[in-house]
């Protein structure tokens, strides 16, 4: 310290007097100011970055400098090594440096293939990507509010697909998200899917539903109605085709994904997700978000860790394939007790490696009350109706798989066992235990 002052307030109700202070502060030649790090590509971008940006810490430090370049393991036949990556971002920095760590440092990336679009002109994101050795492309926001973020990301992918003309498929992937170390693992294992399965819409590496006690098997897929996001790829000839021709103008106040969820831009087509994601939503500020809607509904959140899952039964998730699989689940399964409340900590049995199904009622498609008041029970996501294929939902529950089949919407109301005559919960308030 250089010098110190203070001026006392004589009351309670008023400021102090303005303090004046003048120090002297010693120059030493620029090189004397300067670490001394090894002249290397990845230290010129330290040196240009920590000369004018300050708060990163480890990255600055003269003595032990955290690590720019990652050089993860290759992933053997890594069928998505050159699928380009859009990050998108806005003026979160510290958010984009925590997440291009966990991208790059994730087995089988071609930081190559990366690219950060920044919502605006702002200079620290954009060194951020610098630091890293990336692309960052900023652009002009257009629109205001969810109209602003829709257009930002309408503008990403497209900008992707023409950087990257012989691209066939393009991930996307937020700057408020750890990625697994199996990112990319989990991509090129599931991408023969979406290359061959035109009833698929995307593959995600979120769970809506995937909670610490809602998730047990990082090799187990699903097949759902919804688009989570968070983490996705998606066809070429999807966005250009259908998505970029139809995309909310920006004076509609439209949520992308919202957007992307409804039943004629969808057209029937379903999303592969994980048991356990990929993916990790760490922020908690931001235009629809919160630190009480980080804490509530996303720090829980399960997240795969382990680096080299092999996804298990990959073809039992083609959509012929996967209703026979439900089909067997459900004729097997047992059906729960169904006079107990969901709420009750032993409504789940204290089983492993079980089958077991529930049913409600839903008179409809969209007859989601009883749901979203069974979602409150299992305290997972309840704010609308998410991660369903023909009105049942699956989720893990203490070692066991979970089915929770609608009736009578579900097609799959039809594989009840005759000698149980199930108890329907009927809109009835339940109250989390």
């Amino acid at each position: 310290m250089y010098g110190e002052s203070y001026s006392k307030s004589p009351e309670f109700n008023t400021w102090g007097a303005p303090v004046f202070l003048r120090v002297e502060v010693p120059l030493v030649p620029a090189e004397n100011s300067e670490c001394g790090w090894p002249e290397t590509e990845e230290n010129e971008r330290r040196r240009s970055f920590c000369n004018h940006i300050e708060g990163y810490g480890s990255v600055c430090s003269c003595t032990d400098p955290a690590p720019l370049n990652f050089n993860p393991e290759p992933l053997p036949d890594n069928k998505v090594y050159d699928v380009p990556i859009a990050v998108v971002a806005s003026n979160r920095p510290h958010y984009l440096y925590r997440m291009l760590r966990s991208l790059l440092s994730a087995r089988g990336c071609n930081p190559k293939m990366v690219t950060v679009f920044i919502d605006g002109y702002f200079e620290e994101p954009l060194e951020v990507t610098k630091l890293f050795g990336l692309k960052g492309i900023q652009h002009t926001p257009i629109g205001a509010k969810n109209a602003r973020i829709s257009q930002h990301y309408k503008a990403s992918l497209t900008a992707t697909f023409n950087l990257f003309p012989q691209a066939r498929y393009g991930i996307v992937i937020e700057e408020d998200l750890d990625v697994s170390p199996d990112f990319f693992s989990y991509f090129s294992q599931t991408l023969p899917l979406l290359d061959e399965d035109d009833s698929l819409y995307c593959i995600s590496a979120w769970n809506d539903q995937g909670y610490e006690h809602t998730t047990g098997d990082p090799s187990l897929l699903y097949r759902v109605e919804t688009m989570p996001g968070l983490g996705w790829i998606l066809k070429r000839i999807l966005y250009k085709e259908e998505l970029e021709p139809r995309w909310p103008t920006p004076e509609k106040l439209w949520d992308w994904d919202m957007w992307m969820r409804l039943p004629d831009i969808r057209k029937g087509r379903e999303c592969i997700i994980p048991d356990i994601s990929r993916t990790y939503h760490f922020g908690s500020s931001g235009l629809n978000m919160n630190s009480y809607f980080q804490d509530v509904y996303f720090k829980k959140h399960a997240f795969n860790t382990q680096p080299n899952i092999q996804i298990k039964d990959i073809d039992s998730l083609r959509k012929d394939n996967y209703e026979i699989l439900l089909e067997e689940l459900l004729r097997t399964g047992i059906v729960l007790d169904h006079s107990k409340s969901p709420c009750e900590e032993n409504f789940i049995p204290e089983t492993k490696g079980e089958v077991y199904i529930m049913f409600i009622k839903m008179n409809t498609p969209k007859d989601f009350t009883t749901w979203l008041e069974v979602a409150k029970c299992f305290r997972i996501w309840d704010l609308d109706a998410r991660g369903h294929h023909k009105s049942m939902w699956r989720i893990y529950i203490k070692e066991n798989q979970l089915m929770v089949v609608g009736v009578p919407n579900s097609p799959y109301s039809a594989f009840k066992p005759a000698r149980v005559t199930p108890i329907y919960l009927e809109n009835q308030k339940l109250e989390p235990k």
